[in-house]
């Protein structure tokens, strides 16, 4: 059950957030997740709001103005390997929606599953893989 938070530059549209969306979902079913599990928020913020290195580390060319800073939060203890396929499925999926790999920026955070309930005061059932 990744959550994922989604910092953008204001000039994205409800349609844009959409297609963002979808493509995100599908990385996260595609890296293993089950498709039910859909929890996202998108963080749209002004020009003077979103300050990133546009190089950092040594890209060959500039960040554009469709920057995504990606957090994912998973379970503590998420394997690396499960981390890279979520991450290569992002920007494969992310391209396919028209986002460069140079403005996909991803950042992985981990907390307890007994550290918050998803509704009605009901803690995370234990990870099961499939």
């Amino acid at each position: 059950m990744p959550l994922f938070t989604v910092t953008m530059k204001s000039n994205g549209s409800t349609n844009e957030k959409d297609r963002l969306s979808r493509a995100i979902h599908a990385a996260s079913i595609e890296a293993g997740y089950p498709e039910e599990d859909l929890f996202q928020r998108f963080f749209s913020l002004g020009p003077s709001d979103l300050r990133i290195d546009l190089y950092y580390p040594a890209l060959p060319k500039p960040r554009t103005d469709q920057i995504l800073m990606i957090e994912v939060l998973v379970s503590s203890g998420t394997d690396s390997n499960r981390k890279r396929g979520l991450v290569a499925a992002l920007v494969e999926k992310l391209g396919e929606a028209g986002i460069a790999p140079n403005d996909i920026m991803v950042f992985f955070l981990e907390t307890d599953r007994a550290s918050g309930s998803f509704g009605g005061g009901h803690f995370a059932p234990p990870v099961a893989f499939g």
